[in-house]
């Protein structure tokens, strides 16, 4: 402590529990690698998908219910996207998930008896706290306490009485945790200012502008939120629609063990619509509710719902084969993909025909076909990862301890050519710039383009994954190719 960073805006903006997680999955950076630092996300993962087991076999006596949830979990775009190393969200997912799975496991609608308990609650959602930021108490809070108080029928003197203690305890409890950043830090006034008042309180800075017509209008306007849940969806987003439809028209009906998840769900996405800052990903932590709920309403939603999703499913994976195929064209190094990858696409295209033809296995097939356009990608990347995708040869470690400029577009992009270039020192430029002077440059050129001027002591494909509008646009009339794939040219130039 304290954790630096060479961009003085980029210090304490995230509690240290991630950092933390990344130094001990590294051993303390002496083996620096990609799967040490996403095998704890890995981990908190299915540990989540865990938990919907078992709150799924708690509640219906049978292991389907909890398989079709974490099966549902695993299928969200958003599990997959934010699964990453950079912005990656299933810690704090999950410790915020167990309280809420520990009370579905209590089949009373109550929080359990006795002062142990509230400290027990503190203690998870401070550990989430670390992860995040101690303003996600207050959801957790209010939907407990929303909870109670249908418990108790909105009595609100009963409430009182009974729970507001307890529910004041896990807020002292969760803070108490949380403030062990403070007393760990040798500068908590820094800490104060950079997390507190520019990370948390400045999401409310409006920059000059109306809040209210922000709110309403805009990229970070309430309606980002109003549809966060069916994109985070990604594919099932038109069955996350259905649920929601199906739950408005039960809404004086709904079971038991579908009250909880709805309320916190509701109240995170309420809480998420008041800073002036809106983001799907803040919802991150309401998934495994989404796939609980899913997997109790599967069975009654439209089939014609869920034949759409398995359709979408199906021109992904098609549109997947396409890309290998046009990666396989443009590169012109000969065989990128092994013959047995043709399998993949094969088989999850089989298993939507199934799903599409035969009635009775339209549900049992949603999430498997779904899961299969994840292992098209993983296949379609591997030119990426491996082989073609790595800077190798004598050339690569001749810049071991020196310093090479590397395109970036986006913050801290650069970071991503330390694992490809290990023992060299990274320098940012931007990407849309002309490269710097440096003796060590990385050059970024579509795959029709020639090589840059200087030395080239190696190469590796390379996919780009942001774009302008004008590259966008010329993508869409069919030049996907030249903006989609590039070529990393490791180059050096004359000394400076």
């Amino acid at each position: 402590m304290p954790l630096q960073s060479l961009d003085e805006n980029a210090r304490n903006t995230k509690p240290p529990l991630l950092f933390w997680q990344g130094i001990i999955s590294t051993d303390w950076g002496t083996h620096w690698s990609l799967a040490r630092l996403r095998a704890p996300n890995v981990l908190y993962t299915l540990l989540t998908a865990g938990l919907l087991v078992a709150v799924g076999w708690k509640r219906s006596g049978s292991a389907s219910l909890g398989l079709t949830a974490a099966l549902l979990f695993l299928c969200f775009f958003s599990t997959y996207r934010y699964g990453r190393v950079f912005l990656t969200s299933a810690p704090e997912t999950f410790w915020l998930f167990l309280p809420f799975s520990l009370l579905l496991l209590h089949r009373e609608p109550r929080l359990p008896e006795g002062v142990f308990w509230p400290w027990v609650w503190g203690g998870m959602v401070g550990i989430a706290l670390l992860y995040k930021s101690f303003a996600l108490v207050i959801p957790v809070v209010v939907a407990l306490a929303l909870w109670q108080m249908r418990a108790h029928h909105w009595n609100l003197r009963k409430f009182l009485r009974h729970d507001a203690l307890r529910l004041g305890l896990t807020l002292i409890g969760a803070l108490m945790f949380f403030s062990l950043w403070f007393w760990l830090d040798p500068h908590p006034m820094q800490v104060l200012r950079d997390f507190v008042f520019r990370e948390n309180v400045g999401k409310f800075n409006t920059g000059g502008e109306n809040y209210f017509l922000n709110l309403i209008w805009g990229q970070s306007s309430i309606w980002r939120i109003v549809v966060s849940y069916p994109l985070n969806a990604g594919l099932l987003a038109l069955v996350v629609v259905a649920l929601g439809v199906d739950a408005c028209k039960r809404r004086r009906h709904l079971g038991s063990v579908e009250v909880l998840p709805w309320i916190w769900m509701l109240v995170l996405a309420a809480f998420f619509c008041l800073p002036n800052q809106r983001d799907e990903r803040y919802l991150l932590p309401a998934m495994p509710a989404l796939a609980l709920l899913l997997a109790l309403r599967l069975g009654h939603l439209p089939r014609w719902i869920l034949s759409v999703t398995l359709s979408a499913a199906a021109v992904v994976m098609l549109g997947l084969t396409g890309l290998a195929l046009l990666l396989q064209h443009a590169a012109g190094i000969g065989t990128l993909y092994p013959l047995w990858a043709i399998l993949i696409p094969l088989g999850g295209l089989l298993l939507v025909g199934f799903g599409l033809t035969r009635q009775e296995l339209t549900r049992q097939l949603l999430a498997p076909a779904i899961l299969f356009v994840y292992l098209c990608y993983t296949i379609f990347l591997m030119p990426l990862d491996y082989g073609p995708g790595l800077f190798t040869g004598e050339g690569a470690e001749a810049v071991n301890g020196c310093e090479v400029s590397v395109p970036a577009n986006f913050n801290a992009r650069e970071e991503s050519y330390g694992f490809l270039l290990p023992g060299a020192v990274m320098k940012r430029y931007d990407h849309w710039r002309k490269p710097p002077p440096s003796e060590f440059v990385v050059v970024s050129l579509p795959l029709d383009q020639s090589p840059p001027q200087g030395v080239i002591l190696a190469k590796r494909l390379n996919m780009i994954d942001r774009f302008s509008a004008a590259e966008t646009r010329d993508m869409l009339l069919g030049n996907v190719t030249h903006h989609l794939f590039h070529w990393d040219w490791l180059i050096q130039q004359s000394a400076p």
